[in-house]
């Protein structure tokens, strides 16, 4: 009998190089097929999403809802969707039916984009190229040198967006959102959010009757006026705000003005917050202010990105009676023993917080505050569309091509001016009205004002000017200006009892927006004349130490008792103590239509600085920004709305 003869070394080693030759040869086509496989199912994924918002775009037709875009967001989307959802995206559908979206899968490998004009779902790989639209949160986070991780603020960890007040227009972290231009404040890994803070103020008021944010008037005008007027609210989360008080080691000085000034040479941490709320809108903190440079220590120069050269509550209480402010010619988070930080007092600005899903894609920008970030899900009326669906606070074109002077840009904000033609003069969405109307600012105050109007600079005007026809008139004596002969006469003064704008012999500023020869009316083209309603405009009394929370204040008395000098009619007028889009985004003092309560020679205005006051009617360094009407029948011709590509108009 043989004995069975084995494998020799040299064979065995044979069959295993043959073996790795194969497995060599295999495993990039095995991990080729395994990706592809994984592909097509992010693939079959993304047209289960196109079927799911096609089947929740029937439904809203059954129902008869199909008046505006519908936003999701994933992975929570509300859709009601089998399998494996997308890790992150936004997706839309729009009044016809037209479906847009761009979604993520969970490795980050491949995204999937639909432009809502073709049927077909398009993957690509995740690259620069092909993905560039990616989540605000990566955005804000790929800048290094604008961004502190894992800091704890208001007694939670959070990545800090950081910079300082020169770096102001060229970091990255503004974007356009449900028309307004905010800020990233912070990103939060925990629950997957960004803050914003609007990167302008957007009112000045008083804070309330006593320092707790809780029931203070602030609280109520976020909620009752800012946050009821954004529409898109779809990525909005619920936020932490942290209302401790802070232990601070401080010591008093005195600034240029003679004012008493709490300096802050350094605080106690907040590790554990213990009087916290949660809410839709807020304010910023103390902390938020501290952190907001450097990351580690408090700011004491004013070299804060968040400086708007303005004083701004914050919703940090320093005792019963005050609040700290972000104060800017110091640059200190302050608390005044005077009116300046009294929170039942005089306004001061009011910039919201609110939190939005980090999943939030961008579809366009570069995060400057000239060219901020636009998020996929930001709503614009569609050409044709009647002017009622803008949101407040979009940027819309009048035209003032007869504007006898000169201009060849404007401003937008303190810092941020854009070219412009007379033809195409920026103004901002304020109110949406019932009827359809729609009541717009001027973006930038008047400039290159005439002789016989302007007192300084062609930009300053006093309430009145010159005219001596009633025996009221302003006038220069020993550097003094002084109202001479004007008893009830400096507002948009009522003829007796029959609520007619008295503005064909009116004696103040009223006459040279409406009706004067070289009124600022006729600057507007024809065409932007037609557009422009007659309208009535209420006049809320400005006073110290009240309550603009909702402007539903409508005791009419005598004058000056009133609260409330009832309604005048007119094309242009000014805008209102309280509105929205009344504090001060400009780097000049301008008028208010508000009388200011109890004088017969004050006018409500807010300075350069944010702070909402009474002032002298003939003051020479306050300027205006006009107000108008436009008629529900004005359509939308082209543009989106926003800073950098404002709405053209047509009747």
């Amino acid at each position: 009998m043989k004995k069975k003869k084995g494998f020799t070394l040299i064979e065995l080693l044979a069959v295993i190089v043959i073996l790795a030759v194969i497995a060599l040869i295999a495993t990039p086509a095995i991990i080729n097929v395994i990706e592809n496989a994984r592909k097509k199912a992010f693939e079959n994924t993304a047209y289960g999403v196109l079927d799911g918002l096609r089947l929740e775009y029937m439904e809203r037709v059954v129902l008869g809802d199909t008046k505006e875009t519908k936003f999701f967001t994933f992975p929570d989307s509300g859709l009601k969707l089998s399998g494996e959802q997308p890790a992150g995206g936004t997706a839309s559908t729009d009044i016809k039916g037209n479906i847009t979206f761009t979604l993520f899968d969970k490795d980050k490998k491949w995204c999937a984009k639909k432009d809502g004009a073709s049927e077909k779902v398009t993957i690509l790989d995740y690259n620069e190229n092909d993905c560039k639209t990616i989540s605000l949160k990566e955005e804000i986070e790929k800048d290094e040198s604008h961004i502190v991780k894992n800091v704890k603020v208001n007694g939670e960890t959070v990545n800090k967006v950081i910079g300082s007040k020169t770096e102001k227009l060229t970091m990255k972290n503004y974007v356009w959102y449900m028309g307004q231009l905010w800020q990233v404040l912070e990103t939060n890994d925990t629950n997957n959010t960004i803050k914003l803070i609007t990167a302008q103020s957007i009112t000045s008021i008083a804070y309330g009757e006593t320092s707790d944010y809780n029931t203070s008037w602030v609280k109520k005008w976020l909620n009752e006026v800012f946050y009821a007027s954004l529409e898109g609210t779809e990525l909005v989360r619920d936020t932490n705000f942290c209302l401790d008080k802070v232990e601070t080691n401080s010591e008093t000085i005195t600034d240029t003005d003679g004012r008493n000034i709490l300096k802050v040479n350094s605080h106690t941490q907040i590790n554990n917050c213990q009087n916290k709320i949660t809410e839709k809108v807020g304010l910023m903190s103390f902390e938020d202010y501290v952190y907001s440079n450097n990351g580690k220590t408090p700011i004491y120069n004013g070299e804060s990105y968040l400086d708007e050269d303005e004083f701004e509550w914050t919703l940090t209480a320093y005792d019963n009676s005050h609040n700290w402010i972000q104060w800017y010619q110091a640059g200190y988070i302050t608390s005044n023993n005077n009116e300046f930080s009294t929170v039942k007092g005089y306004g001061h600005v009011v910039r919201p917080i609110i939190s939005i899903d980090g999943g939030s894609v961008v579809k366009e920008g570069d995060g400057t505050k000239a060219n901020p970030y636009v998020l996929l899900n930001e709503r614009k009326a569609g050409s044709n569309s009647k002017i009622n669906k803008v949101k407040v606070g979009d940027y819309v074109y009048l035209d003032e091509s007869n504007n006898p002077n000169t201009f060849t840009y404007e401003y937008v904000a303190r810092d941020l001016k854009y070219n412009t033609t007379k033809d195409k003069v920026r103004y901002r969405v304020v109110k949406k009205n019932s009827d359809g109307t729609v009541k717009v600012e001027r973006a930038d105050v008047l400039r290159n004002l005439p002789s016989t109007i302007a007192i300084s600079s062609g930009i300053y005007v006093p309430y009145y000017y010159k005219n001596s026809i009633d025996g009221c008139y302003y006038e220069v004596s020993e550097d003094k200006w002084y109202i001479l002969g004007c008893t009830d006469n400096n507002i948009f003064k009522v003829e007796g009892n029959i609520e007619l704008y008295n503005y064909q012999n009116s004696i103040n500023i009223g006459n040279y927006l409406n009706s004067s020869s070289n009124s600022f009316y006729n600057w507007y083209s024809d065409k932007a004349k037609n557009m422009i309603e007659e309208t009535e405009y209420e006049r809320f009394t400005g006073g110290y130490a009240k309550d603009y929370s909702n402007l539903n204040d409508n005791e009419v008395g005598t004058y000056p008792e009133t609260t409330n000098d009832g309604k005048v009619t007119a094309k242009v007028a000014l805008p209102v103590w309280g509105e929205m889009y009344s504090g001060n985004d400009l780097n000049y003092s301008f008028w208010y239509i508000n009388r200011w309560q109890g004088s017969s020679s004050d006018v409500s205005h807010v300075n350069d600085s944010g702070y909402a006051i009474g002032g002298f009617a003939g003051g020479r360094w306050l300027a205006f920004r006009p107000v108008v009407t436009l008629k529900s029948n004005v359509k939308i011709k082209d543009g989106e709305g926003t800073m950098t590509k404002p709405y053209s108009l047509e009747v």
